[in-house]
């Protein structure tokens, strides 16, 4: 499986955890009918559960004042590209590239301009 098509369906198992918390990864995988050795679906479904409290605080202090509340989608597709910047070291611009690739097939037209938006603060803060 290509690294696009692992990173939705990376993508899509977060979004599941958005409605109903990821208990056991195997599980997951096998109910997905995803093979344990598409290794970087694993570490990247591991490492959000693990890191999943410090994303969230992420997304919530980069997240700009008066922005109406973001979809799970959006939440999803930020919360993964997040955890691949900050814990998995994917290059920033190949996360935030896919981020807004992945925004513009599963979401609302307009909500690939919030991905990218919200990311390009959450870099530019962690620069300063």
């Amino acid at each position: 499986m290509k690294r696009t098509d692992q990173r939705e369906w990376v993508f899509k198992l977060i979004f599941q955890d958005t409605i109903n918390k990821i208990e056991d990864t195997k599980d997951l995988l096998s109910n997905h009918k995803l093979n344990e050795d598409e290794t970087f679906i694993v570490e990247s479904i591991n490492s959000y559960k693990k890191n999943f409290e410090k994303i969230d605080k992420i997304l919530q202090d980069n997240a700009p004042k008066g922005m109406p509340k973001l979809s799970r989608v959006v939440k999803s597709i930020i919360y993964l590209s997040i955890n691949e910047i900050y814990f998995l070291d994917i290059p920033v611009s190949v996360s935030i590239n896919e981020a807004v690739n992945i925004a513009k097939k599963f979401s609302n037209e307009d909500d690939y301009k919030i991905v990218n938006l919200i990311l390009g603060n959450i870099v530019r803060n962690e620069n300063k």
